[in-house]
């Protein structure tokens, strides 16, 4: 599978795009600001944050600090160009997660689509010892990654805006390469790793965190009013990404 920081490089444009169409999107942003709840005067560090979609979101919604980091440097580029344009006073760097020296303290870390491009058990621990290493006492780590009860068995995410084309679902292939094709004009695809609740659980446990809960992809009233009930209910019934808040 193509690296990380590799793949994104390549696909900002294509990127952005789906940022701006897919339903998906819209729920996840949901879904997210849920999670983190008020910002007022928090300090945020965002990891895997790409062009900044969050970064740029969390400083509107009022937190006093935000950095961003991602692997990828075209993404840090283009996420430091619109700072340029319209400044928030946000500070991005590239950087790899598993490695990722303190920056902070911080009073939340932020991280989507980071977990899940761990491509072992060890760097999949590296990211969260690093988050862990960057939070306050009592600081919450707000991730959004791939669902582990996500199956091939029931309808795909096509209509929300990802297929998925490659999954390995068999228990002993937990940490598995799998893809997704992204619904864009041209598609793209993006690789990822599957990892199972347990090993997730561990990971966060190992690195030092109090306590660690799943929580539910939601959808806007607006947007279940937008698009109507039966629209949503594959995304219910089998949704592509979860969200995972765990205190330090």
């Amino acid at each position: 599978m193509t690296e990380p920081g590799a793949q994104y490089d390549h696909i900002v444009s294509q990127y952005d795009e789906y940022a701006q169409t897919a339903t998906l999107k819209r729920a996840e942003c949901y879904t997210v600001f849920r999670m983190v709840g008020a910002l007022d005067g928090k300090r945020v560090l965002d990891l895997a944050c790409g062009f900044g979609f969050y970064t740029r979101r969390f400083k509107q919604h009022g937190a006093a600090q935000v950095v961003g980091v991602d692997i990828s440097p075209e993404m840090i580029r283009l996420a430091t160009q619109r700072e340029q344009a319209a400044p928030l006073g946000i500070a991005y760097q590239v950087g790899d997660a598993v490695t990722l020296p303190p920056l902070g303290p911080f009073d939340l870390v932020t991280a989507a689509y980071l977990l899940n491009n761990a491509a072992s058990q060890d760097q999949l621990l590296g990211m969260c010892r690093r988050v862990y290493d960057n939070l306050v006492a009592g600081g919450r780590f707000i991730a959004y990654t791939i669902n582990p009860a996500f199956t091939l068995r029931k309808p795909n995410g096509t209509k929300y805006g990802v297929t998925v084309t490659v999954l390995r679902e068999a228990p002993e292939e937990d940490g598995s390469a799998c893809e997704s094709e992204v619904v864009t004009d041209p598609p793209f695809r993006l690789g990822w790793y599957r990892w199972s609740q347990a090993t997730y659980e561990w990971a966060l446990q190992e690195a030092g965190f109090r306590d660690c809960a799943w929580y539910p992809s939601e959808v806007a009233p607006d947007d279940v009013a937008r698009y109507g009930e039966a629209y949503w209910q594959d995304f219910h019934d089998n949704c592509l990404v979860i969200g995972l808040v765990s205190q330090k």
